[in-house]
């Protein structure tokens, strides 16, 4: 009996220095302790795909590449509340269900597979905006019988071609009758038509050489940029390869602010220019802001 308690007790410890130990080998072992806090991901920017979506593009958190690392938490603030969204293992991601003309801003932290957060982050505030991306976005050369002005807030507030007897409701004309050059511009700065154009229309001295409007994603807004009344050579200008891309804003009369809009300007195989004889047209692409001073408008293919 004294035999059978002293083999239960010698039992007893030995259970205990086993279970012991392997609490200590747990505690040692890498695979369930705390993961390090990830490093932040950098330079957040954007760009509006339509009026209720925005694309956000950022450089990878130093942390990427470790086994521990999950993705990234969004927060979006601004408009209807949104609960943080939860992105995998990328370096952009499309917002849906926004509203247009109101300028939310994005902010981003790492996270990893604890679910733990990183201590910094990285934002930008941006705002969905229309684009008009059809075939019939065009100005025409001035021998053309259409028109070769352009008013952006036209028959449905859409963009429409306009004759020079209308030229007081151009905001953007055409003008192909110098030798050497292809005149874009203001309408103030196009000298066809007759009349005072009503709106004042001025144009940024950074442009953009590209064919798709996706990868032109940014931090600042743009009225950061210089703006001013003017004309362009697109043939100074032509690269031989892309289209360009403008930012415009416009001061409609009566109104104090501007609204913002970018302009893609197309290049056919021969040149911007496209068509034949008098009836040869520059093609376009267009975003704006229909809500004035939102200074945010981008527009994608």
């Amino acid at each position: 009996m004294k035999l059978l308690k002293l083999f239960s007790l010698f039992a007893f410890f030995l259970l205990s220095a086993l279970i012991f130990t392997a609490c200590e080998e747990d505690t040692d072992d890498p695979v369930s302790a705390d993961k390090p806090i990830p490093a932040a991901p950098t330079n957040l920017r954007a760009t509006s795909i339509s009026a209720t979506e925005v694309l956000l593009k950022w450089d990878k958190s130093a942390s990427y590449d470790s086994s521990w690392f999950a993705g990234y938490e969004l927060t979006v603030t601004g408009g209807n509340p949104m609960t943080p969204i939860k992105i995998g293992k990328t370096d952009n991601y499309k917002v849906s269900g926004l509203q247009e003309g109101v300028v939310y801003t994005f902010t981003l932290k790492s996270v990893n597979s604890d679910n733990k957060t990183s201590t910094g982050s990285t934002s930008v505030t941006w705002s969905p905006a229309s684009r008009f991306e059809t075939d019939d976005i065009r100005m025409y050369v001035y021998e053309s019988q259409y028109g070769s002005g352009l008013t952006i807030y036209g028959q449905n507030n859409k963009p429409e071609n306009l004759k020079a007897t209308e030229k007081t409701k151009w905001h953007l004309g055409l003008d192909n009758r110098t030798t050497g050059a292809l005149f874009f511009g203001s309408a103030s700065q196009i000298n066809i038509g007759t009349g005072t154009p009503t709106d004042k229309v001025e144009i940024a001295d950074t442009y953009w050489e590209t064919n798709t409007l996706d990868n032109i994603l940014e931090k600042a807004a743009l009225n950061t940029l210089n703006f001013a009344e003017r004309r362009l050579n697109l043939l100074q200008l032509d690269n031989g390869q892309t289209g360009l891309v403008f930012v415009v804003r416009i001061q409609r009369q009566g109104q104090t602010n501007y609204n913002y809009a970018k302009v893609l300007v197309e290049r056919g195989s021969g040149g911007f220019l496209q068509g034949s004889g008098n009836d040869k047209y520059v093609k376009m692409k267009i975003s704006y802001q229909k809500v004035a001073g939102v200074p945010y408008a981008k527009t994608s293919n």
